[in-house]
C-alpha cells in the first residue's frame, strides 16, 4: 500500500473533471504548489463535497501518483467565510488565490507564500482595513518573496538614505529628489516610503495592521501596480470581475 503524504495549505482551485472528479490546485507549506485529484468530489454524497473548494486551508493527505496526487482526507479547520460569503471580498481573494498560484512552485518552500496568504486573507474577511489596502500590501509583500520589491532606504543612483522619493520605472527603483531630475516619476510621500519600507521588512502575520490616508495609498498603489505588471507580464484574470464590482 502506498504511503500518504500529509501537507498544509489552501486550495487555490477547483476544476471539474470527468463527470464527478475535481482536480485541486493547493499551496502548501511542504511542496510548494501542487496537483491533486479529488475523486467523486462533486457528487453529492461525496465527503468531499465541501472539502474540495477553493479558499479552505487545513491539513490534506494526499496519495503520490504519477501525474498528480489524489486526495485521500482532508481536515479543514478555516473556510474563510467572510470572504466567500461577500462578492466583493471574494473577488479580492480571487486575485490572491491566483497570484499566489502564479509565482509558485513544485518542490519548494511554500510556507512563506502561504503564510502570506493566509493573513491576507484573514485581514480581508476582518474588514477592519480597507480591502485596496489589503491587496496593495499583499501584491508588495509577494513582491518581496519574489525578490521583485527594490529597496526605499536609498537612493538607486546616489545611494542617498531617503525621506520622500521618485519612483523612476526605468529603473524599477526609487530616486532621491537631486537624482530624479526632469524625468516622468511616481512621487512618493514620506508615509508612502515609510508603507514601503514597513512591508519590505514585516514578517506576514504582522503586515495588515495599519492604515493609510487615501492620497499615500495611491502613491504606494501606483508603485505596486508597475513592479507587479513588470514581474507578472499579462494581468490576473480574475482581475476583470474585481474591477467591474469595483467600478459601479
Amino acid at each position: 500500500m502506498r504511503d500518504t503524504v500529509t501537507v498544509n495549505g489552501i486550495i487555490l482551485s477547483s476544476m471539474p473533471v470527468g463527470e464527478a472528479d475535481r482536480r485541486l490546485s493547493l499551496v502548501t507549506k511542504e511542496l510548494g504548489k501542487i496537483s491533486c485529484f479529488a475523486r467523486g468530489a462533486r457528487k453529492p454524497t461525496s465527503r468531499f463535497v465541501g472539502d474540495a473548494r477553493p479558499f479552505n486551508f487545513g491539513t490534506f493527505e494526499l496519495l503520490p501518483g504519477r501525474d498528480a496526487y489524489a486526495l485521500s482526507n482532508a481536515n479543514v479547520t478555516e473556510r474563510f467565510e467572510a470572504v466567500t460569503e461577500d462578492l466583493v471580498k471574494s473577488a479580492y481573494g480571487s486575485c490572491f488565490l491566483e497570484l499566489t498560484g502564479r509565482i509558485s512552485h513544485e518542490n519548494t518552500d511554500g510556507g512563506p507564500a502561504l503564510a502570506l496568504l493566509y493573513y491576507a486573507l484573514k485581514a480581508l474577511g476582518r474588514g477592519a482595513v480597507d480591502p485596496r489596502l489589503v491587496k496593495t500590501v499583499f501584491e508588495a509583500a509577494t513582491l518581496r518573496l519574489e525578490g521583485y520589491l527594490p529597496s526605499f532606504t536609498h537612493c538607486a543612483k546616489c545611494r542617498k538614505e531617503l525621506s520622500s522619493a521618485f519612483f523612476y520605472p526605468a529603473l524599477m527603483s526609487p530616486l532621491c529628489p537631486d537624482c530624479a531630475g526632469e524625468n516622468t516619476l511616481y512621487p512618493l510621500s514620506k508615509s508612502a516610503v515609510y508603507a514601503l519600507n514597513f512591508i519590505a521588512g514585516t514578517e506576514s502575520a504582522r503586515l495588515f495592521s495599519f492604515t493609510l490616508k487615501e492620497e499615500v495609498l495611491k502613491e504606494v498603489k501606483d508603485v505596486i501596480d508597475i513592479l507587479l505588471s513588470n514581474m507578472l507580464g499579462k494581468p490576473l484574470k480574475s482581475a476583470e470581475l474585481l474591477d467591474v464590482l469595483t467600478s459601479v
